[in-house]
């Protein structure tokens, strides 16, 4: 039976690097290679890489709420 399944993946990574060199582009192809490394332990799997793109401020999540608790007085 043949399936498939979308998955989304993030990634923290860090290194050292020149001041002026673009740490993402390089870091993205290091991801790319990675996985493409990666695949060889798996050859039964297809990955098709969609897109990889550093992610942005406004892709973060909204902060939590802090969760209700019971209190004192809980009626009105």
């Amino acid at each position: 039976m043949r399936k498939a399944i979308s998955l989304k993946v993030s990634l923290w990574i860090e290194g050292e690097d020149e001041p002026a060199h673009d740490f993402a582009a390089s870091t993205k192809q290091a991801v790319q290679e990675i996985i493409q490394a990666g695949l060889s332990k798996h050859p039964e799997l297809k990955v098709t890489i969609k897109t990889i793109g550093e992610r942005g401020v406004d892709d973060s999540p909204p902060p939590k709420k802090p969760a209700q608790t019971g209190g004192e007085g809980g009626g009105s």
